[in-house]
């Protein structure tokens, strides 16, 4: 458990003794207090542990899929050797229908070395 999470275990806890309200819970965890009664919810059913974050240790859901990161990539390796991020993803978007954002092409090009980012100037 993370220093938060004992943190927050605790204060359900003094609110399930009756020492705190649950607005003053869910204000000490920086929730609101509908997220505090899903939390005191799950502390009940599944005890201290109930208050861990579920998506722990698994991949976000805003990750690109694996088939289209392989596919972007090889189009970015053979048809948009030389070109900017923004040249590569207008030809990806029209040219091949690809739907992806113009900063996660970007990305995948400065990971495979195709590009590279030039600091501005300072002065």
């Amino acid at each position: 458990m993370s220093l938060q999470e004992q943190l927050r275990a605790d204060l359900i806890e003094m609110y399930l003794a009756g020492d705190i309200t649950a607005a003053e819970a869910a204000q000490s965890m920086e929730v609101s207090t509908r997220q505090c009664r899903r939390l005191v919810s799950r502390y009940r059913e599944s005890g201290r542990t109930g208050v861990i974050n579920l998506r722990r240790g698994k991949p976000s859901n805003y990750q690109l899929d694996e088939e289209l990161k392989f596919q972007v990539v090889k189009l970015i390796r053979t048809r948009c050797r030389g070109m900017s991020p923004t040249g590569a993803w207008r030809l990806l978007n029209a040219g091949f229908g690809l739907s992806i954002s113009k900063e996660t092409v970007r990305k995948l090009m400065i990971a495979e070395k195709t590009w590279v980012a030039h600091p501005k100037d300072r002065l």
